[in-house]
């Protein structure tokens, strides 16, 4: 199986686990990569209650989810992500799950591009397109690995405001029209 826009729509639209465990700190072996750095600072823009600071997050978030995806560092994915955002559990899940059985993904970052914001309340929803070189993966540290596929995807992000700051409520590929 290939990773990239099949596992994307597969992760996108089905059903959520109701009862996902807790993140942990995957377990590292000699052959997963350790994280070389801290996850991405929040800008300063993204932590403002205002049409540009729901973009700047969602730019943020991109960056967190990047970092996740290379290193197996769930921990500020999880923190940006609400615990009902089916797809978000789905990506958390996935690579918990893929470095603590000593597998990776590598150069495959997603770049977001042509963003676009509807703002209502202290709800923002955004749409954009997400592409993103194959890259390589490997579900365990007992596989071969294997190329991804090239991702080209239009999404959407709903982000909400709370008392503490925004957070991801909805990822989720867009319907068709």
């Amino acid at each position: 199986m290939r990773f990239g826009g099949t596992v994307l729509a597969a992760l996108l639209t089905l059903g959520a686990c109701s009862s996902d465990p807790e993140p942990r700190e995957p377990k590292r072996t000699a052959t997963s990569a350790a994280p070389t750095s801290a996850p991405p600072t929040m800008p300063a823009q993204a932590e403002e209650d205002t049409p540009e600071g729901a973009a700047a997050f969602v730019k943020h978030y991109i960056d967190v989810f990047n970092y996740a995806a290379s290193t197996g560092d769930v921990e500020e994915l999880s923190s940006l992500s609400s615990p009902n955002c089916k797809g978000c559990q789905r990506y958390i899940k996935l690579y918990r799950d893929t470095y603590a059985a000593g597998g990776y993904f590598r150069d495959s970052d997603w770049r977001l591009s042509d963003l676009q914001l509807r703002r209502a309340g202290d709800s923002s929803t955004l749409f954009g397109t997400v592409t993103s070189p194959p890259g390589t993966y490997r579900r365990t540290s007992a596989e071969t690995p294997e190329p991804g596929n090239a991702e080209d995807s239009d999404l959407t992000f709903i982000a909400n405001r709370t008392s503490t700051g925004w957070r991801l409520a909805t990822l989720e590929l867009q319907a068709d029209s």
